[in-house]
């Protein structure tokens, strides 16, 4: 009869455990369902968290999507302002595409009323020019493009070259006749002894390919920005496993054991800090020197030169009629007597799109935009500087103070040293990580970064200035990045900037960290069942029963 009652204890107290464990894990389950972990059917806890509400199928889909979700974090940073390099370089590069288009139909209109009939001749080298042009402004995103093999300057003198049998032609009036081809390739040859043009195309060519060079190179400068920002994000997706595993303990660990409870403020900054900012903290002063060079935008060159297109042509034009006299006896000279003959292929001129429309071009000057665009990058110069540190804002992964807390181990108070920043240099005494290995592909886009500044200086301040001045000019804000690892030192920084109560014992814990041993805490009492929502009672009821059981039996 003993035994038949000490028997019926045990199965009332294994209900009981189970029930309370079912309770315990029935306070979780809102934290599964967000991250989409549904429980599994393996018996075997989780190598990480272990657990009574986590197996280790659930336990390794918490841990991929805990990761994704920090990623996700810093994304919402970086995201908004690659869409704004993006965005920006669309606009300017549509704008100029679309201004070249209205110039090149505008000039084509002022050909066909000097020349009339024979402005159709005029056309096809126009196109070619123009065409030279949009060829300059095509570039990829995401990347700097090889060299476009284009020479503006090289450009405007081939046209010129084949305008100037058509323009001799209108200042000897002979609108019914033409050159013959021989005389016409004669005075091409001869183009550039006669100068028929004085020094205008020279000067249009060199301004031309100036300012279209810049325009190409602050249309590669964008797309490189937006190219560093989004592979950023791809690195912090691809961390170390030690960091994902830390992740997981601090945003998921305790709901695998069934604790009601958030993770301690400074516990999740440290592995915010070592695990997602530090992996980019070197690109913190790149950044900053890359957004300085952008705040020196205030126009756009290319604008103003498309829209002068049509005026220096029409300026060439009259210099060859003002010096008429000139002009022919330096013709004379080099290709002797003007042979024409009558021309039947002479049509009546055709109107291109837009062609007699002598208003000024429609599209309005982008000057607006890249000074809105300049003041909005630059409230986004610190970008990286606690980048990591907005992970803890959410409510999964961190409380907002170190009291009563989940601190890794159990539920308690979290004592460990705050590390001061994200850069390399204080990672060393990051209590939570034992290393944090340099990845060599955020020196890369660091490197890209300073390549996009420099293109960028030298472009703006002219193809006079020398290489050095282009470096120095490149390089002034590398020091000016706030959160640079380049400007910590590596301790005196730190005794200043504790979570304030470590005092003197910092390095001894730092020490214990990085040997192995785990770091003492001083933990609250565990006493409310509110606190930690574990089996317990059940569990001292299973003893006595068991004692029972084996008196019963002996």
């Amino acid at each position: 009869m003993r035994c038949f009652i000490v028997m019926m204890l045990m199965v009332a107290c294994a209900g009981a455990a189970a029930a309370a464990v079912a309770a315990s894990c029935a306070s979780s389950e809102g934290f599964f369902a967000r991250y989409n972990a549904s429980a599994d059917v393996s018996d075997h806890p989780g190598a990480i968290c272990g657990g009574q509400c986590c197996g280790r199928g659930r336990e390794e889909h918490l841990r991929a999507a805990l990761r994704r979700a920090a990623v996700e974090q810093a994304a919402l940073k970086t995201r908004p302002i690659t869409d704004l390099l993006l965005s920006t370089r669309r606009t300017l590069q549509e704008h100029l595409t679309a201004l070249s288009h209205q110039s090149q139909n505008k000039t084509a209109g002022l050909l066909t009323q000097l020349y009339r009939a024979h402005a159709a001749r005029a056309h096809a080298p126009l196109a070619v020019l123009y065409d030279d042009i949009r060829t300059v402004l095509r570039t990829p995103e995401h990347n700097f493009s090889r060299d476009h093999g284009m020479d503006l300057a090289d450009s405007a003198r081939k046209f010129f070259i084949e305008l100037f049998p058509i323009a001799y032609q209108s200042v000897l009036k002979l609108e019914s006749k033409q050159f013959t081809s021989s005389y016409e390739d004669c005075l091409k040859s001869a183009y550039n002894a006669v100068v028929p043009f004085g020094d205008v195309p020279k000067k249009m060519g060199t301004s031309l390919s100036r300012s279209l060079k810049a325009a190409r190179a602050l249309l590669e400068v964008l797309a490189a920005g937006a190219g560093v920002l989004a592979a950023s994000e791809h690195v912090l997706s691809t961390a170390s496993d030690e960091c994902t595993n830390q992740l997981l303990i601090v945003g998921g660990c305790a709901r695998c054991k069934g604790l009601d409870v958030r993770p301690c403020r400074n516990f999740c900054v440290n592995v915010a800090r070592g695990c997602i900012g530090s992996l980019l903290a070197e690109l913190d002063a790149p950044w900053a020197g890359y957004v300085e060079g952008m705040e020196r935008l205030d126009q756009a060159d290319a604008d103003v030169e498309l829209r002068e297109i049509e005026g220096k042509i029409s300026e060439a034009v009259m210099y060859a009629l003002e010096n008429k006299g000139t002009l022919e006896s330096k013709v004379h000279k080099e290709c002797g007597v003007t042979m024409t003959m009558e021309s039947s292929s002479l049509t009546a001129p055709v109107s291109t799109p837009g062609a007699m429309r002598r208003n000024a071009l429609r599209a309005p000057p982008p000057d607006a935009i890249l000074l809105e665009f300049a003041a909005s990058l630059a409230e986004k110069k610190k970008l990286f500087t606690g980048l990591g540190d907005d992970l803890c804002d959410e409510l999964d992964f961190a409380q907002d103070g170190d009291d009563n807390c989940w601190n890794g181990k159990s539920v308690g108070d979290y004592t460990k040293p705050l590390v001061p920043s994200a850069s390399l240099s204080h990672q060393k005494y990051n209590p939570e990580l034992l290393s944090i290995p340099r990845d060599t592909r955020v020196a890369a886009l660091g490197d890209k970064l300073q390549q996009a500044r420099q293109l960028l200086v030298r472009t703006t301040i002219g193809s006079d200035a020398n290489a050095a001045d282009v470096f120095m000019l490149g390089d002034e804000a590398s020091e000016e990045g706030s959160g640079s690892y380049r400007s910590y030192d590596d301790d005196a920084s730190y005794d200043t900037e504790g979570s304030g109560d470590e005092g003197s014992g910092m390095h001894e814990t730092r020490n214990r960290a990085y040997e192995g041993i785990e770091t003492p805490y001083t933990t609250a009492p565990e006493t409310g069942a509110a606190t930690i929502p574990r089996p317990i009672l059940p569990a001292v009821f299973s003893v006595a029963v068991l004692a029972g059981l084996s008196h019963c039996l002996t």
